[in-house]
This record gives structure tokens, C-alpha cells and sequence, in this order.
């Protein structure tokens, strides 16, 4: 029969049988087994389930590096089919249990590709080939042979489609081993004529590896031994003829092998083993579902999946018993144990992934790892069939044993776990023993010392984090200390980590750009690479640098500089290499999750998708580096998820950039959903994120909330932004001054903060609540009584040891509505009223004062300048009259105390009055003028301190604005509005108080002068918002439209009280002033919000982002607002004056109590009016 009609008739029955779309959807079929099979990518390719023993594929003549799998695309030589092969690795070994089926007469040995005869050797076509999980086929051109195979976990199930030939047979091969494999004792024998039974032990990179196996024949066979390592089953086939084999392995004995045969694979029905082969591969992928568009990223990203699920491999008998690290065979453990870990690879990723999706598994593998422990009295490096290889630097078994305590993984024996890492990390052996001598490992007495170094660091941090969770306390202060090691390596200098010696000397000559392969300070990488190792104490590494600016400056070179690698032997590991960042090796993986450590995650999301869609491909040579037994893989699962574990053992997932639409992996809890909202390759930022439909403020989730089935929902734009706060404190400690040490304290705002705290569920909040709203009375308060025991309270506005008039009315208003369950709090307040009137008619026209006549001040001995010494500052502010009133109407309407307007009131409501009808510039500019010398422009005033003219249309002229900066048209809008409401308040008073009908008429008849005028005034027509509100004018026509923060603004003016909330002018002055059309308004990626010119340009101004909330209707934006708040406090727990559009650790004053005293107040209404839930819906 023609072969390749042969072919095409097995391929469409193998089509029939096993490719048809199983239960559900079929995820095997986004899979290419190829993708990796070219440059350095090292994938098995061949047929297994998920994490079986047995990976049955070809195996090629070549014995290099670029063959450690077996298998290479550049090359289509077959030697046979080995039962066991590893997948991505950089050093070869197993192959065990080879099977060629042949025909004729043949040489048996491995051959070369350049004598045709000189071994069982044979091309195969890969244009016929078949590779799906579960499932591999391949003719053989040399011998007219269709080879097919599958698998169970233990057993390789082979058929081979014969011609016609009467010297057929199956070669058992235990002599060629995997590249630098040697096999040093094997039996073959045949028991009956079906069966062939033995061993191979061998030695290699696994120095005593021992696999036992049974071989079945689906018909008899003329046996013949050949030599020590090879025997033919000989037999005579018809053309087309189908001889199956079965293969079991085993790595305790011919006896377990044979149990292994008949407990998974009794009978002999091919295409229903492929098929349950491939359900159980589509099983494991379809616990990972995603929806894309883009055919491509799916084709990779199920690759990935099924390449991370390779191994490690199951390493015991279906009866439990397994060889252990001691060479003992061992009885079941009561879990599965494995083998092939690579975890210097897989502790980073591909074990991160496995706890997510592989929970019940990890119990398993993790128990192994113990058992190794045990056995040989440390935890396992790089664990190869029962040999310890310690292949690679460090102890990365203790990281993945510290991971399995933090989650909690179901059926480890936690203290039996720690005493395992404990045991391993006080081990002196690898460099560790220097290391606890010195502090760090001397580069001139061990080699790799940096690398071993820093990754024992690594290793201790996790330990300090499993210590931790366990309680023990002082495990967990010796190896965080320990974990700090590294440290020794920076070089403030040149900004690196670099070899140092016995000595305490720098390595010299230094190149951070040298690499001499596994012969250096460093292992597979240089300086530019490992400088960056130390996920676990990222703060640590900002020290070293000494700031977060430099850290982030020199990590952003990493990316740009030269990619050239430089040496005579430089490691062919460091590659897939953007600037000197390479990802073909797995120091780097962290590195990109780190900008979003340091509060810059747009970076992580740039660096990340460049990665996911340039570095991996839908091709052979797909992989940018070595697979490394699913690292490589299990990295672009994670990231293109939009989650990775950067912090070994931290518990929690990293938010990148995610990659898809949808993603649902199945947890014990029911289903972790992942959302991308508005996802392409332009929006490819994170906006806001979501956790079950809640606002979530974190830029990471907890192992904890994906395992119990959460949504997590990213909102994506096109524009970089942060949604958390990149300096948020280990713990929510207390930030309130010490009990003895606070100015002032009243038992009613004590009571409160209790009572709105046990409402909060929030941490942060209740945190920032608890600093915030009690702020002006711990640290402002100065409460006296004067010689005739009337109360007399000055009041700090904060860093500044000066009075305002405004700021102190605004600081303790909240506290107003307390009073009646508080005499202490109500004098208090009575003192700052009666304070503020004094103070004013010392000066009407000062903004804020000293302490008494001290003589200090901002313009104290300035030419020309005379002012009482009771005056710190001479600003002309309207607001500084408005507020003192305010909070007078207050409390007398919430107390109903008289006490505080007497002729001291009277007084200053006569000389408020006079002066701001003076300041309607009626009968010209007046007397006050104001100059300083400054390099501010609008801290001071033009024309000689007169400022610009105004037309008198009957508002009233204010030289300054709230912010303390000259306004620049002399009619400050929103302070006219608080004039009016203040007059009115006022005139009630002095009616029902003082019975002072003229002074109460005055001042109502000018609240109505004012409130005409700005009627007709003040209002303007906006091209995009229609009627609006002018920030500024000036009578004659000119106009300010934009807004300030500072309040009085336009945007607090329904707060104040002095408009409607509902008045339509107003909803249109709203959107304009929270709109890029206000000059003031920022947006950026710390937030937004409405700065001004006071501190400069892209600060924005808490205060604004509060009255925003104050003055909503809308939950959902108040929300927002509660949300920028939390996330732009630098992780201090107090609100400031301002912060950065770009980065809200770049803040201005740390303490400013009106802002911290008005967040309570905003908190406390909120809970008030009933939004709690509100409040709390915020994670």
C-alpha cells in the first residue's frame, strides 16, 4: 500500500475517533505543541496527559543543546520514541525506554545523520505530522512506517502501521539516553511472547536515575536480545497492519510497572485512550476560559497553558509508592508525588499559576518537597527522578514551601513545612555558611556569588512572610533581616549591584554589560539584570538608590540602553533581550511589575504588553528563551491574564495590562472572573478597577479573593493612570498625636469617631477618618479663658503657627453641630468666635493673625508696609469677614448661646460692613493697598498695590482670593455669593440678638446690592456649557472664567449655602469648572481635579476633589470622589494642600488641618445622610 495513502485513511479514522469536539468546547484545538520547538525554546512534543510520568515522543540524533527536549524543528531525525523527555529545560537528560519500530535489518545504535545505515535512525515527515495534546503522529520515510501514540499517566499506548514485511519489529532501546545521559546498567527480558520487561538505570545530570518498565504486545513476537542494551521483537506484517504496544513505566520496579499497566490501560482501544488523553488535556484548559478576537493571542496563550501543565510529573505508582531523595523506596505518603520541578525557573510564575488553577495538585507537589526534605535534609533545588541536581543558585524550593504556608493550600502540614524551610535556610552548604559569616556571600570565594546571594535573599524574604502568617515572630525578624543581604552588593556609585569580596572591596575591573557563562559574579545574566532581584524588598532597593525617582530613572535605562552583551563567553540565556530587560531568562520576569510597585503601573503595562505581543509568537520559534518546564509559559498566562505573583510568597497578584476580554478560571469558590472593559492596543491602561462590583483601590488581589470565586473588572483607557496609592503603609497604624500630647480633646468628637467608625468596614477609611477628623483639635486648638473668664480660642491653620480668619472657621465648623453633647467642645467654639470679631477690629482688612502682638508677620519691615503686630499676614480677603459669620450663625442657631455677640460683635459687623461697602469702590480705590516683594506674581498686587481697576457696579472687591493669590478682576464671584449669605445671616442676628435694626439693615441692603449685581454681572454665556457663573470680573466687561480650589469656589458654592444646588446656572458652571475648560483643572495619572495658581501649575487640590463631593446628587461620583481621596494621600493618612497630577507622592504641606478637618466632615455627612453602604461598597 502507497504511504501516503495509508496516512491520509489513519488520519481521517484518527479524525473521526478523536479530534471531534469533546464535552463542551474544545480547547486542545487553539494548542500547537510546535510553538517552542524552534531557537531555544526546548518543548517535548509528543503525547502525555497533564502532568504524567510518561511523555512519549521522538527523539533525534543530535545530542546538543538545542535537542534537550528530544526534539527541534530544524531537524526531522527519529532514533525512536522515548517514554520520558523533558520539556524547555537547558540541559538534557532521560529519554528512557526508547521504542523504533523498524523493518529489515538494522545497525543498532544511535547513527549519524551522515551514514543513512549507521543506526535504527529515520527521517520522519513532518509535512504528515500530527501533534495535539494527547496525541502524536509521524511516518517514517525510512521504513514505511505510521508511528502513532498516546497516553495515561503511566503508560505509553504506541501503534504502528506497518507495510508489508516479513522482517518487521519493535526495538526496545535503553542505551541512548537524553544528550549527556549514559545508561550503567539496564535488563530486557521477555516474559512469554508478548510481554518485555526491565530496567534502565543510568546516570547523567540525574546522577542515579532508575526507571523500571512493562511492555505489552498486541500480538506475538520472535524475541531476540541484541547486545546489553537493546532487544528486537520481530514478527511479520501484511500491508496496513496495525501492531500496538503498551509501555508502563515505573520508578520502584518491574512490579509496579506491570500494576501500573493493568490498573490504567487493560485493553487495547487506541482512539478511545487518544480520546480520554485528550479529554483530560481539554479538562485542564478549560479551567482556564478567555474571549478574544484575536485568534492569534489565543493560540498562544492555551500553548502556554498546556506547556505550563507538562510538569512536574508524576513520580509514583498507582499504589503511592515512589524512590525517595534517599534512593529508598517509600510507601504512599497519602498524596501524589513528583518529579521535575526546575524550581529556580518555576518559582516566579508557573507555581503561582499551578496554586490558581492547580490547587488540589500543589498539595501533592508540595508534600513531595517535604518528603525530599526530609531525605536529604533539605528542601529540593532542581529535583530530577529522585536526584537532587542542584542545578542553579539559591533556594528556591523554600519560596514555593513559604507560598504553599501564606495561601494556606489545602493538606499541607504547615509547621512541618516551616521546619523544612527553617532546616533548608540554616544550611551551609552552596555558599549559604559564607554567607552567614559575612553578611554576604565574598565574590573571590565563591563563584555566582551575587547570584546565589541575592536569590537566598529572596528566599529569605519568603520565609520572613511564612514566619509571619504562622506567628513566629522571631523567625520572622531573622530572616527579614537576612533577607537584606543583597544590600551589600549596591554600588552607590554606579547605581549596580556588583561582586564584592572577603575584603569588603568592590570587583574590579566592573562592565555592567560583561557576561562570562556560569564563570562570573552572576548566573546566566550581568549586573543591568540581577540589579533588579529583589522583589521581595522593593523599598529596601529604592533606598539603595536613595529615592523612588532615581530608582525609576534607572530602570527606565534598562530598557533603553545597548542590548549588546558583552564578553568572550557570554551565557546564551540572556536573551529575548529589550535594552539590557531579558526575558529569555528568569531573573527579569518580576522586573516589569515592578514600575507598578513603585506607583508607575502605566509602565508595567507598557513593558508587559511589548513583552506578550513581541517576545512570544504562534511559530517555532515562539519563545524568547529556554520554556524552562513551563516558566516561560506560565508567565505570559499570568501577565496576559492581567495578574503576576512579582513578590515570591507575597500572597498576592500584581495588576499589569491583561491581554483579553474575559477570562474565568474555575477555583474552589466557584469562578475568578477577570473583565476587561474598552480592552484594545491602544487602551491598554488600567482606568479604575472593580471587585464584585465594587471600587477596588489596590493595585494587586489576594490569592484569598480569587480562590473564592470574586470578579475582578478593569475599566481600560488609553491615557496612564493610577488608582491606588502607591505608598500605602505595611499597617493603619494611628497617626493622632499621643493622648497627652493633644491641644485639645472633647468627648463629643471622640464619641463620634467611634460610632462612625464602627460603621466603616473599610480599614483605610476608618484609618484616614480616625487621623483626619479630629485634626484641628489635636494639633490647632489653643484653648484659654481671659482675665474675666470668657472663653478664647486660637486656632493654627496647620504647618503655619499663624490664625487665618477663614481657615479657623472652616476647621472647626464640623465640630459645631456637636456642641449640645459637649459644654467643653461648645467654649471652645465660643472662643474662636469671639477670637475672630476681636481680631478684626484690630484690622479688618488682615487675613490672619499672631498670637497676641508679637510683631511677626510675612511683611514685617517691608518699605511703606504698617500694620498692627497682632497681624501675620495683610491680605484683603472677603472671605475672611464671610466665614468668622458663618460659623457665629451656626452655633447660636445650634446652641442657642447669645453670649458670644456682644459690642465686640457689634463692633466688627460695623466695621465688616464699612468695609466692604469701601471695597465696592464706590468713592474710588480707598486706602488699602498691599506689596511685597516676591518672585510670585500674584502674591503680591500690580499698580502699586492697588491692584486693577474695577467699575462700581455694586460688588464688592476683594484684592486676594481664598487661595491667598491677588485675583486679577477685582470682583471675585464666589466670594460676592458668600458676602450676600454672610450679610443675611448677620442682619438676623443683629435684628434677634443685639436689636440693632440699622446696622441689620445696612447689611441686608448691601446682601441685596450684591446679590442684583451679580445677577447681572456675573453671569456669562459659555460656548460649550451655556450660562455660567465668571470666576472673576471686573465691571467693565472683562471676565475670569476658570475656577480656584480654595473655597469660597465656584464649585462650593451650594456647601457655603450661597446657591441652589439645583440652579441651572450653576449645574452648568459645575461642568465647566470640572472640565479641561477650566484653565485649573488637571487630569493626569495620579487623578484629577482643580488646582490654582498658588502652588503652580498640575497640582491639584484635595479640597476641590471634597467639594465635588459635598456638592453632589450623584452616589456614583461621590464615590469617585471618597476613592481619589484614599488614593492620593501617600499612604500618610492625612489629606494636603495639593498634590501632583502625576504623582501623588509629590505633594505639598503633610499637615494642613482644614483639609484633614474637612475630610471628617465629609465622611461624617455622608454617614449621616445615610451612605454608609456607600462608603463601604469601596474595597
Amino acid at each position: 500500500m502507497n504511504l501516503t495513502k495509508l496516512l491520509a485513511g489513519t488520519l481521517l479514522l484518527f479524525a473521526a475517533c478523536t479530534q471531534a469536539p469533546l464535552s463542551g468546547d474544545d480547547y486542545t484545538r487553539f494548542v500547537d505543541p510546535k510553538i517552542g520547538t524552534g531557537g531555544h525554546g526546548h518543548v517535548f512534543v509528543g503525547a502525555n496527559v497533564p502532568f504524567g510520568m510518561v511523555q512519549l515522543g521522538p527523539t533525534s540524533i543530535p545530542q546538543q543543546w538545542d535537542w534537550c527536549s528530544g526534539y527541534h524543528e530544524s531537524d526531522s531525525t527519529v532514533i525512536g520514541f522515548s517514554h520520558t523527555h523533558l520539556s524547555g529545560t537547558g540541559i538534557g537528560d532521560l529519554f528512557d525506554i526508547t521504542v523504533m519500530p523498524v523493518t529489515g535489518e538494522v545497525t543498532y545504535a544511535r547513527g549519524e545523520e551522515s551514514a543513512p545505515a549507521s543506526g535504527l535512525w529515520s527521517y520522519a515527515d513532518r509535512t504528515r505530522e500530527v501533534a495535539r495534546p494527547g496525541y502524536y503522529s509521524v511516518p517514517l520515510t525510512r521504513y514505511g512506517i505510521l508511528a502513532e501514540m498516546t497516553a495515561t499517566a503511566r503508560v505509553g499506548l504506541h501503534r504502528y502501521t506497518f507495510p508489508a514485511a516479513e522482517d518487521a519489529a519493535i526495538v526496545i532501546d535503553l542505551e541512548n539516553g537524553g544528550c549527556w545521559d549514559k545508561a550503567t546498567d539496564t535488563r530486557i527480558e521477555a516474559v512469554g511472547d508478548r510481554r518485555i520487561e526491565g530496567w534502565r538505570h543510568s546516570t547523567g545530570w540525574a546522577k542515579d536515575q532508575r526507571v523500571y518498565f512493562s511492555a505489552e504486545f498486541s500480538r506475538p513476537f520472535a524475541f531476540e536480545r541484541v547486545g546489553d542494551h537493546y532487544a528486537r521483537a520481530s514478527f511479520a506484517t501484511a500491508d496496513g497492519e496495525q501492531v500496538l504496544l503498551k509501555v508502563a513505566l515505573s520508578p520502584v520496579s518491574v512490579e509496579g510497572a506491570r500494576a501500573n499497566l493493568a490498573a490504567e490501560l487493560s485493553g487495547w482501544d487506541f482512539d478511545a485512550t487518544a480520546a480520554a488523553a485528550g479529554k483530560a488535556w481539554n479538562d485542564e484548559l478549560g479551567k482556564v476560559r478567555i474571549e478574544t478576537t484575536d485568534d492569534t493571542a489565543r493560540k498562544i496563550f492555551y500553548t502556554a497553558l498546556y506547556h505550563a501543565m507538562i510538569a512536574p510529573v508524576s513520580s509514583c505508582d498507582v499504589d503511592g509508592a515512589y524512590r525517595g531523595a534517599d534512593g529508598e523506596v517509600h510507601a504512599d505518603p497519602g498524596h501524589a508525588t513528583y518529579t521535575v520541578f526546575s524550581l529556580w525557573d518555576t518559582y516566579r510564575a508557573k507555581m503561582p499559576l499551578l496554586t490558581l488553577t492547580q490547587p488540589e495538585r500543589m498539595t501533592g507537589i508540595v508534600g513531595t518537597m517535604l518528603a525530599i526534605a526530609d531525605e536529604q535534609g533539605r528542601l529540593p533545588v532542581w529535583h530530577l527522578w529522585g536526584n537532587e541536581t542542584d542545578c542553579m543558585v539559591g533556594n528556591p524550593g523554600i519560596v514555593v514551601v513559604a507560598d504553599a504556608i501564606v495561601k494556606n493550600i489545602p493538606g499541607i502540614d504547615r509547621e512541618r513545612a516551616f521546619e523544612a524551610i527553617r532546616r533548608t535556610a540554616m544550611n551551609p552548604d552552596r555558599g549559604n555558611g559564607l554567607r552567614m559569616k559575612y553578611g554576604y556571600i565574598p565574590c573571590d570565594l565563591f563563584n555566582e556569588a551575587v547570584a546565589y546571594d541575592m536569590e537566598y535573599a529572596v528566599a529569605d524574604g519568603a520565609a520572613a512572610r511564612a514566619a509571619e502568617v504562622l506567628g513566629k515572630a522571631g523567625d520572622a525578624e531573622y530572616f527579614a533581616a537576612r533577607s537584606r543581604s543583597y544590600r551589600n552588593y549596591f554600588d552607590r556609585s554606579t547605581g549596580f549591584i556588583r561582586g564584592r569580596d572577603s575584603r569588603g572591596d568592590w570587583r574590579t575591573p566592573f562592565n555592567p554589560f560583561s557576561s562570562e557563562h556560569r564563570a562570573d559574579d552572576y548566573c546566566e545574566g550581568n549586573a543591568w539584570q540581577y540589579t533588579w532581584l529583589a522583589p521581595h524588598d522593593v523599598q529596601g532597593l529604592q533606598d539603595c538608590f536613595g529615592s523612588r525617582g532615581r530608582m525609576i530613572e534607572k530602570l527606565d535605562s534598562l530598557f533603553t540602553v545597548s542590548s549588546v552583551i558583552e564578553g568572550a563567553e557570554t551565557s546564551p540565556d540572556i536573551s529575548g533581550l529589550i535594552g539590557q530587560y531579558a526575558h529569555g531568562n528568569e531573573p527579569s520576569h518580576a522586573t516589569l511589575y515592578l514600575y507598578a510597585m513603585l506607583g508607575q503601573p502605566w509602565k508595567t503595562a507598557d513593558k508587559v504588553r511589548q513583552v506578550l505581543t513581541t517576545l512570544y509568537h504562534a511559530e517555532p520559534d515562539g519563545l524568547s528563551g529556554n520554556e524552562d518546564v513551563g516558566q516561560m509559559s506560565a508567565w505570559y498566562v499570568l501577565s496576559s491574564l492581567g495578574i503576576y505573583e512579582a513578590e515570591p510568597a507575597g500572597g498576592r497578584y500584581w495588576f499589569g495590562s491583561p491581554l483579553f476580554d474575559r477570562a474565568e478560571i474555575d477555583v474552589p469558590g466557584g469562578t475568578f472572573t477577570i473583565v476587561a472593559e474598552n480592552n484594545s492596543n491602544e487602551n491598554k491602561y488600567i482606568q479604575r478597577v472593580w471587585l464584585d462590583g465594587r471600587p477596588y483601590t489596590k493595585p494587586y488581589i489576594d490569592y484569598a479573593e480569587i480562590m473564592r470565586g470574586a470578579e475582578l473588572r478593569f475599566e481600560m483607557g488609553a491615557e496612564p493612570r493610577v488608582w491606588y496609592c502607591a505608598d500605602e503603609p505595611a499597617e493603619y497604624a494611628d497617626q493622632r498625636p499621643a493622648p497627652e500630647e493633644r491641644l485639645f480633646r472633647s468627648e463629643a468628637v471622640e464619641a463620634e469617631i467611634e460610632r462612625v467608625s464602627a460603621l466603616l468596614t473599610n480599614d483605610r477609611l476608618r484609618w484616614m477618618f480616625r487621623n483626619c477628623f479630629p485634626n484641628t483639635l489635636d494639633t490647632t486648638v489653643h484653648y484659654r479663658e481671659d482675665g474675666e473668664g470668657n472663653p478664647d480660642t486660637y486656632v493654627y491653620t496647620g504647618d503655619i503657627h499663624a490664625m487665618w480668619l477663614r481657615d479657623s472657621g472652616a476647621q472647626v465648623w464640623p465640630y459645631v453641630q456637636l456642641c449640645a453633647a459637649d459644654p467643653a467642645l461648645q467654649k471652645m467654639i465660643a472662643g474662636v468666635i469671639r477670637r475672630q470679631f476681636k481680631l478684626i477690629n484690630i484690622d479688618p482688612y488682615a487675613n490672619a493673625f499672631n498670637d497676641g502682638p508679637t510683631g511677626r508677620g510675612e511683611d514685617v519691615g517691608y518699605p511703606g508696609n504698617e500694620q498692627s503686630p497682632w497681624v501675620f499676614e495683610r491680605k484683603w480677603e472677603i472671605d475672611s469677614h464671610c466665614y468668622p459669620i458663618r460659623l457665629a450663625h451656626s452655633y447660636w442657631k445650634t446652641t442657642g448661646d447669645t453670649s458670644v455677640f456682644g459690642p465686640e460683635w457689634v463692633d466688627a459687623m460695623r466695621s465688616i460692613l464699612a468695609t466692604l461697602k469701601e471695597q465696592q469702590m464706590k468713592e474710588g480705590p480707598g486706602d488699602y493697598i498691599f506689596l511685597r516683594r516676591t518672585d510670585r506674581q500674584l502674591d503680591t498686587r500690580c499698580h502699586v498695590g492697588r491692584g486693577n481697576p474695577v467699575k462700581p457696579v455694586g460688588l464688592i472687591a476683594s484684592a486676594f482670593r481664598p487661595s491667598d493669590d491677588a485675583t486679577t478682576f477685582g470682583f471675585l464671584v464666589p466670594s460676592n455669593f458668600m458676602a450676600v449669605t454672610s450679610l443675611r445671616k448677620a442682619a438676623e442676628i443683629l435684628r434677634t440678638v443685639n436689636n440693632e435694626p440699622e446696622l441689620a439693615d445696612g447689611c441686608a441692603v448691601l446682601a441685596d446690592e450684591v446679590a442684583a449685581a451679580l445677577q447681572k454681572y456675573a453671569v456669562v454665556e459659555h460656548p460649550e456649557f451655556g450660562k455660567i457663573y465668571a470666576f472673576e470680573v471686573d465691571g467693565f466687561g472683562g471676565v475670569q472664567l476658570m475656577d480656584d480650589a480654595n473655597v469660597p469656589s465656584l464649585l462650593a458654592m451650594p456647601y457655603l449655602g450661597d446657591v441652589d444646588r439645583n440652579d441651572p446656572i450653576y449645574e452648568n458652571t459645575r461642568r465647566f469648572v470640572w472640565s479641561t475648560e477650566n484653565p485649573y483643572f488637571w487630569r493626569g495619572a495620579a487623578g484629577e481635579g482643580i488646582g490654582g495658581p498658588h502652588i503652580g501649575v498640575e497640582m491639584i487640590w484635595p479640597m476641590s476633589i471634597m467639594m465635588r463631593a459635598f456638592t453632589s446628587t450623584d452616589d456614583a461620583e461621590i464615590r469617585d470622589c471618597i476613592v481619589a481621596l484614599m488614593t492620593t494621600d501617600a499612604g500618610t493618612g492625612f489629606i494636603h494642600e495639593s498634590f501632583s497630577r502625576h504623582d501623588a507622592a509629590n505633594f505639598t504641606r503633610p499637615w494642613f488641618a482644614w483639609q484633614n478637618t474637612l475630610f471628617g466632615e465629609l465622611i461624617l455627612k455622608l454617614v449621616n445622610d445615610g451612605k454608609v453602604e456607600l462608603l463601604n461598597s469601596i474595597r
